[in-house]
């Protein structure tokens, strides 16, 4: 009876020891695009969905100050790329992400858990520089 008891117990706060979820980025952003119609014309918009590119890692608050961080790792095997963030040295600040988005300059951005220690961004890149492809991005 007191095993039961105790077994109950420690699943009852089995969520709170959890560590917090793996976070990433959206792979698909939508978009509303707005136009400015120029004068003897009349203009619609339109909604555009943008695959994923690649995320950025700040210190910081997101629009205040703000402290780009440069990836403490990089592997290149052939024209894939596997850049990662050891987030614990970052940790006298806040520490936010923001995912960018193929031809778009929408963003999306939040606030990374003390609990994730790493982030990991993977993708291709042409020899012109352009990340091409499906990228992924995961903090953990």
């Amino acid at each position: 009876m007191i095993a039961r008891l105790a077994c109950a117990a420690f699943a009852a706060i089995l969520p709170i020891l959890s560590p917090a979820a793996d976070l990433g980025c959206p792979e698909k952003l939508t978009v509303t695009e707005t136009v400015t119609p120029l004068e003897g014309w009349k203009a619609t918009g339109g909604q555009t969905e943008h695959a994923f590119e690649r995320v950025s890692i700040f210190n910081g608050t997101p629009g205040g100050q703000e402290y780009d961080l440069a990836p403490d790792l990089e592997k290149k095997v052939a024209t894939r790329v596997t850049q990662t963030w050891k987030l614990k040295d970052y940790r006298s600040m806040n520490i936010f992400l923001r995912c960018r988005y193929h031809d778009t300059t929408a963003v999306l951005f939040r606030d990374v858990p003390a609990a994730l220690q790493t982030c990991t961004l993977t993708f291709t890149l042409e020899k012109n520089g352009d990340i091409v492809g499906k990228s992924a991005a995961i903090c953990r």
